[in-house]
């Protein structure tokens, strides 16, 4: 299997307690400890505001140094804003050379209403749905040559409307998956919601 490397979201940390559980569910799955890795973002919850095109530039650090080490491509798993994150690395910062596969878990793909009651930060006006960022990744639109996963939750209470959550289904290398009616914040740790999108990551690229 290939390495995955974590990108948290808006607000959060690596370092919180729901980041272990997945990394449980990870190991698992098969992969070694020294096959996870994460993206450092910050280690104080409540102050990772930055915009994704910020923390797109440490995804790509963490990313070419994974590949450096294991000598083949990685997978990221992006959880809310850190889906922002990973795409915009892989998108527009040519991040797909070193990118097999991306899931992204309750991604506001086209923005979320939401986004409102954050607009005083950075990353909150990039989540906006009228956003440079998010009109950027629309017009663009995936990679080619990157599988990408898009799980999304019909109970997602942060992501509206719902359906911001789903990458557009007409391309062949996008797959949206509904994983069940979780909370946001319990796509990071349930395990049913993991055995969902884990085959996914099992591809050799």
């Amino acid at each position: 299997m290939q390495p995955v490397v974590f990108v948290h979201g808006f607000l959060d940390t690596w370092y919180m307690p729901w980041w272990s559980k997945m990394e449980s569910h990870m190991k698992r799955l098969g992969l070694l400890p020294d096959e996870i890795y994460a993206v450092n973002k910050g280690r104080v919850p409540g102050t990772t505001v930055k915009s994704p095109r910020d923390y797109a530039e440490l995804v790509g650090e963490k990313v070419e140094e994974v590949r450096g080490e294991h000598g083949e491509r990685v997978n990221l798993v992006g959880h809310s804003m850190g889906g922002l994150d990973s795409r915009w690395y892989v998108e527009q910062l040519g991040g797909d050379e070193h990118v097999d596969t991306v899931v992204t878990l309750g991604t506001p793909h086209h923005g979320t209403l939401l986004s409102r009651y954050a607009f005083f930060t950075p990353g909150g006006r990039d989540m906006t749905m009228s956003s440079d960022l998010i009109r950027t990744l629309k017009r663009d639109g995936v990679a080619d040559g990157v599988d990408y996963v898009a799980a999304w939750s019909p109970a997602d209470e942060l992501v509206k409307p719902k359906r911001s959550a789903k990458l557009p289904s007409h391309r062949e290398n996008v797959t949206n998956v509904n994983v069940g009616p979780f909370s946001h914040f319990e796509l990071q740790w349930r395990r049913s919601v993991f055995e969902k999108f884990a085959d996914y990551l099992r591809s050799e690229g």
